[in-house]
């Protein structure tokens, strides 16, 4: 039905603006591209952690928002079956930091009983790039580690998997109280949870209708 219904508002709209009837229908009918994974998960005891050395996520927890995000969107996927809760490697970890002796991942891993680390390093986090303009944007690295065999399972000849997340279409004010802020910056992290995330399963890359703005 909705499909029916947006094919009648772009026809009209052609019909209006004299632009290609059949193929934007046609566009319309053809299912979304997609991307497969860039990389598949053996299904076993896993853990993600994300790790913030630069200090540049503030405040710190946002570490778990990104770090729950990709731990429910992949046991949603299905594409684990068991993972443990960032909460439990993170309490670890901030219990070494606080004295000085940080943990090694593998062991880090060990300590929750995962056989599988993902490991999401911090690159960058902010909202904006100078004070005024909001353009939230957030980039990390990842590796996926087996704790067991204590070797990389991805990626295997680059040092991390890069990946960037944005919010987009966002008003100017989001950036003129604490509690919007706070809020823009809990988005970002969550669309970075949401990219990590698809780097292990296949995913529809754009929408329909997404390009009818350029005919």
């Amino acid at each position: 039905m909705k499909i029916f219904t947006l094919v009648s508002i772009v026809v009209s709209y052609c019909l209006l603006s004299s632009c290609n009837i059949a193929s934007v229908v046609s566009y319309i009918a053809s299912p979304d591209p997609s991307k497969e994974a860039t990389f598949s998960l053996p299904n076993v005891r896993t853990v993600v952690f994300v790790d913030d050395r630069k200090n540049v996520m503030h405040p710190t927890r946002l570490r778990r928002v990104v770090a729950d995000r990709i731990t429910k969107d992949l046991l949603e996927k299905e594409i684990l079956t068991t993972m443990v809760s960032p909460r439990d490697i993170l309490r670890v970890s901030s219990a070494s930091d606080r004295y000085g002796d940080p943990v090694p991942m593998d062991q880090l891993a060990k300590s929750v009983d995962a056989s599988v680390l993902i490991y999401v390093e911090i690159i960058s986090f902010s909202l904006t790039n100078d004070g005024q303009t909001v353009k939230p944007l957030a980039s990390c690295a990842i590796k996926v580690i087996d704790v067991q065999q204590k070797k990389r399972l991805f990626p295997i000849e680059e040092t991390a998997y890069p990946v960037r997340a944005m919010v987009t279409d966002i008003a100017p004010s989001r950036l003129s109280g604490s509690g919007e802020v706070r809020k823009l910056a809990e988005e970002l992290a969550e669309n970075l949870g949401d990219a990590v995330a698809k780097v292990f399963y296949e995913h529809t890359t754009g929408r329909l209708g997404e390009n009818l703005k350029r005919q």
